[in-house]
């Protein structure tokens, strides 16, 4: 039986800076969940892309949309221009309503509503459900918010009322796949028309995991973490390369592993899937150190290589045990030695970690052992890892944490971070002092870049849907390996002894203007000089898979930063 198309329609807008999208025809999945959930119900749901990055007119645009109720994801970048996009479209049509979600501010949703008369309702937690029941609640011209779990709303008085949390949705493949409405128009490979993106993708949701600096879990009632079946997962993956011929998989899980015996189980029955189906894609995807430990991990491992996964992060965040236990992570740093070591030893996949340098509880012997674990496996190339100075998420366990020791700096703007007091003096300078390089340094963006486009290039040459550019190239791609591990070794021990100068510089005692020098000789001019080795390194290879015919797509990596690399973000 045919259900009736309602009415009422309804906008998610997505209103994005320049960093926290990879390429314009990107959704946030929770939007684009959202939106193919409300879909699935018969109502028109229009999904429009806010560029705010490119100037007022992509505010405008976004304020002549016409709709009955408007959706957006709001987070600490976004939120300014969210609000301005608001008053427009309340300009225009007072009558118009205006619902907010995401997992960053959210947890703040008292303060939100408080402040902005124009944000009418905020979801918190998974918002599928919560969005149908308020749509269906106000199309029939029904005030009973109250019976909406997820809601936070006002009352007649204009009283801030939250509503009890909404139990998770225990079966995600009850969910149709998220909605994809602008990818047919990504960029193309000419050769084989194939889509030069990498395609955000999650196959759970939620973590088992306890570390005390996330939010992830912090307002959903029940299972904490819900995996989607194999077939499921497999389903939507052979759906987007054959339908829209994408290549590149960025997995989005917290972990892909999780939960333990049977997420392990679940990861091998994905992979397994994948195989036989014969799928050509290739993935990049999150997991812990605390898991992998046996031959049938080690085996599992091998299995996600055959499968297509050819880029690993393991959220390994600290080379000291102190901190781990500060964190309250699961794993302990000889969990962490380790997995990375299998993972090196192995050599089939692209390494970086999830990795925190800089945080409330830094000091000269965990800024060295972190230095020292970063050294150890060739990872101190990556200002990723090098540099990383800790967000505070407000709401965070961590947060209440140094609330209560009295190191919490609130700010008056309530969109942005909070800031915290170090434990040591010379832990605040070192992270000062390394702290948005990216924004202050043009040439280490550069190298940034090049990299990970160098990394994820001879990882994904090994990948089994590449393997006759691989025998064609065979030696060209030796060459090229061993010179990138040689270049590597340099810079990442170049890189490890200016920390440690800086490190010595500090204790010491020196100047503001000594050390701000020290920077801009190193990460200016020492920087900028290896910049022709790394792309004389990656154009050429490049040029070489060129001339030989074949398509770019499957090893092409387009590297981006976030917003808050870009701008600077203050975190300290």
């Amino acid at each position: 039986m045919n259900k009736t198309k309602s009415n009422f329609t309804i906008a998610l807008i997505n209103v994005v800076k320049s960093g926290d999208y990879q390429y314009e025809q990107e959704v946030p999945l929770g939007l684009a969940s959202i939106a193919s959930f409300i879909r699935s119900k018969c109502y028109d749901v229009i999904l429009h892309q806010c560029f705010v990055s490119k100037g007022t007119a992509e505010i405008d645009q976004a304020s002549e949309v016409i709709a009955d109720l408007y959706g957006f994801q709001l987070n600490m970048v976004n939120y300014l221009s969210v609000k301005q996009v608001i008053a427009k479209i309340k300009e225009k049509n007072s009558k118009a309503i205006t619902v907010l979600g995401g997992p960053f501010l959210i947890y703040d949703f008292e303060t939100i509503l408080k402040k902005e008369q124009f944000f009418d309702f905020i979801i918190y937690g998974e918002g599928e459900h919560t969005f149908l029941e308020l749509i269906q609640t106000i199309e029939k011209n029904e005030n009973e918010f109250n019976k909406i779990d997820g809601l936070v709303w006002r009352n007649k008085s204009g009283q801030v009322v939250h509503n009890e949390p909404r139990k998770n949705m225990d079966d995600l493949d009850k969910l149709p796949f998220p909605a994809r409405d602008f990818l047919e128009d990504a960029r193309k490979d000419p050769l084989d028309n194939s889509i030069i993106e990498s395609i955000r993708f999650i196959s759970s949701r939620g973590c088992i995991g306890t570390c005390n600096f996330c939010c992830v879990n912090k307002h959903w009632k029940g299972k904490r973490w819900r995996g989607r079946s194999p077939k499921n997962v497999v389903d939507e993956l052979e759906m987007l390369v054959k339908d829209y011929k994408v290549k590149l998989f960025n997995f989005s899980d917290s972990s892909f592993e999780d939960p333990g015996r049977l997420g392990k189980q679940r990861a091998k029955e994905i992979c397994e899937e994948i195989i036989k189906r014969n799928i050509p894609l290739s993935i990049k995807v999150y997991m812990r150190c605390e898991t992998m430990k046996s031959h049938e991990d080690l085996e599992l491992l091998k299995l996600y290589k055959r499968a297509g996964i050819d880029v690993i992060i393991p959220g390994a965040e600290s080379g000291s045990d102190y901190e781990l236990r500060y964190y309250e992570k699961l794993a302990t740093i000889e969990d962490n030695f380790r997995t990375i070591k299998i993972l090196r030893d192995l050599d089939l996949f692209f390494i970086l970690v999830g990795f925190i340098m800089f945080g409330p509880n830094s000091t000269k012997k965990n800024l060295l052992q972190n230095l020292k674990f970063l050294n150890e496996f060739e990872l101190d190339d990556n200002l990723m890892q090098l540099a990383n100075v800790l967000i505070l998420i407000r709401g965070s366990k961590l947060y209440y944490r140094l609330k209560d020791e009295g190191r919490l700096i609130e700010s008056d703007k309530y969109w942005e971070p909070p800031k915290y007091k170090f434990i040591d003096p010379l832990g605040e300078r070192m992270a000062k002092h390394w702290v948005n390089l990216y924004f202050r340094y043009q040439a280490t963006k550069e190298i940034n870049t090049l990299q990970m486009n160098l990394g994820n290039l001879i990882y994904r040459m090994t990948n089994p849907m590449n393997k006759e550019i691989l025998k064609t190239l065979n030696d060209d791609y030796i060459e090229l390996k061993e010179k990138y591990f040689e270049l590597r070794k340099v810079f990442g021990n170049m890189n490890s002894n200016y920390f440690k100068e800086s490190l010595f510089m500090i204790e010491k005692g020196c100047s503001d203007r000594d050390l701000l020098e020290s920077a801009n000789i190193f990460f200016n001019k020492e920087y900028s000089d290896y910049i022709p080795a790394y792309a004389k390194l990656y154009n050429n290879f490049l040029d070489k898979v060129k001339k030989t015919g074949f398509s770019l797509s499957g090893l092409v990596f387009q590297h981006f930063f976030s917003t808050i690399a870009i701008d600077g973000t203050e975190r300290i």
